[in-house]
């Protein structure tokens, strides 16, 4: 008895740990198992996410007290919490005015008034939480911190009460409310760490004894250079002949720098000038053998894409770019198209951010945090 219900919670609390299972998904590309996942950064670079113990502080620039008075009540602010917040006031240098709101203030504003007023505080990059929120895909923070035992329910229920959303998706920008009740540093350590992590896709293709292998053949290799029908194929044939056919990881199938890069970060290099490769240099790479720097310009990478790419309606073929773009048409992000819904992408141009293969949703949720973008999508003139 004490056996079969060992057996029943550890398959229980397996289950739980494990997360989503596989999807398949049927395409030109053949039969695609996905694997949601959600990757955090290395525990070395957990120390990036400063969080100061005397925050939240909110920072007005040079803003006059009638001009500030006028932001919070535009945001949604009652007058008594604008008088309470004004009150807050702290030294600041020179001219700057810097506000040190209440916990319980900041507890008590409505989501919507919360999103609105974080949108103004964002304008100034100095509120860096505002500026840059966490993205919490389909607002779940259970998800979020799935496999954290350290993590207490009430932090849990904080980070929930905290959320706002705009452009259609969820974020956070509190975690100095949240992080002055974990007593642990390790409870502090699993929050940061989850908080710095992102949804992503693990891959595999998928070869029965009865696939016609040369549809997912043609799709993974025709249109890359640097794949072979030749030497893909004996693959693909050898898991057919399996007798429940047998996948592999896409990345055996993806173009070289993508192979290099997938699922790592950049390598910490002492040449402080040297700029980091960013999403457009990652996307625009993407067939090189070897890399093109020039591409980190921005300048340079929208005369190429003009050069080489022309747009179409959707993404149907492997290597099609993948770009977010905003009200003023400036491109944002630049990613790769795989297969499905999936782009291979590099969210943020830093030592912590690795290369991933993302679910185009998810992507747009980590770039619309302070304006909508909309989706263009682009295929090489040589194709």
């Amino acid at each position: 008895m004490t056996v079969a219900v060992t057996l029943l919670v550890d398959n229980h609390f397996e289950k739980q740990e494990r997360g989503s299972p596989e999807t398949v998904h049927l395409g030109a590309w053949g039969e695609l198992k996905e694997l949601d996942l959600r990757m955090e950064q290395p525990e070395e670079y957990v120390g990036f996410e400063k969080v100061s113990g005397e925050g939240p502080l909110w920072t007005f620039g040079t803003l006059s007290e009638p001009a500030i008075h006028d932001l919070l009540k535009a945001s949604g602010l009652g007058e008594d919490q604008i008088g309470t917040l004004i009150a807050t006031r702290i030294p600041g240098t020179g001219n700057i005015v810097i506000l040190k709101p209440d916990e319980n203030l900041i507890t008590s504003l409505d989501p919507e008034v919360r999103s609105k007023l974080y949108l103004q505080l964002a304008s100034n990059t100095v509120n860096r939480f505002q500026a840059t929120p966490y993205y919490i895909p389909g607002g779940d923070v259970t998800s979020i911190f799935q496999g954290h035992r350290n993590i207490s329910v009430q932090t849990r229920q904080s980070v929930e009460h905290l959320l706002y959303k705009r452009n259609g998706f969820t974020y956070f920008s509190d975690p100095e409310v949240v992080l002055k009740h974990v007593e642990s540093d390790d409870e502090r350590s699993d929050f940061l760490k989850a908080m710095t992590g992102q949804k992503v896709v693990k891959l595999k293709l998928m070869i029965r004894p009865d696939t016609d292998i040369n549809k997912p053949l043609n799709y993974w290799t025709l249109a890359i250079p640097h794949i072979l029908v030749k030497d893909v194929r004996p693959l693909f044939e050898s898991l057919g002949r399996l007798k429940f056919g047998g996948d592999l990881s896409i990345e055996y199938i993806l173009p070289p720098l993508a192979r290099d890069h997938l699922f790592i970060t950049p390598a910490m290099t002492s040449e402080g000038e040297v700029k980091l490769p960013d999403c457009h240099w990652s996307a625009l790479n993407f067939f090189n053998l070897k890399p093109d720097p020039r591409m980190s310009d921005n300048d340079f990478a929208a005369d190429y894409i003009t050069r080489n790419y022309y747009e179409i309606g959707k993404p149907s073929i492997e290597g099609d770019l993948v770009l977010l773009i905003n009200a003023q048409n400036r491109v944002l992000h630049s990613s790769v198209y795989l297969a499905d819904n999936i782009v291979f992408t590099k969210n943020g141009m830093n030592f912590a951010q690795p290369w991933v293969t993302m679910r185009i949703n998810d992507m747009v949720g980590y770039f619309s945090a302070l304006e909508p973008v909309r989706i263009a999508y682009f295929r090489r003139k040589d194709l």
